[in-house]
């Protein structure tokens, strides 16, 4: 189970980094790739627009690298446990 739950958060942060790139490369939300990394990622982020605002600082958002150090702190912590 604990494996179960470690590969769906490594996914989850591979789909953010994917987010990342593409708005590198395509800032254009409305894009296909844009539209469904978004839905899938835009929940995760909720939690921290809400404590930190969705202000970004000098054009940069925060909240991906904010959520992929949580994943990360949480697989290592599972994987403690496992």
């Amino acid at each position: 189970m604990v494996l179960v739950v470690i590969g769906i958060l490594k996914f989850l942060q591979v789909v953010i980094f994917v987010d990342v790139i593409a708005s590198w490369l395509s800032p254009d939300p409305t894009t296909f790739p844009r539209r469904f990394t978004r839905m899938i990622v835009e929940p995760l982020y909720a939690p921290i627009y809400a404590i930190l605002g969705r202000s970004q600082l000098g054009g940069l958002d925060f909240s991906p690298m904010i959520m992929l150090f949580l994943l990360n702190y949480i697989v290592g912590t599972l994987n403690g446990l496992g």
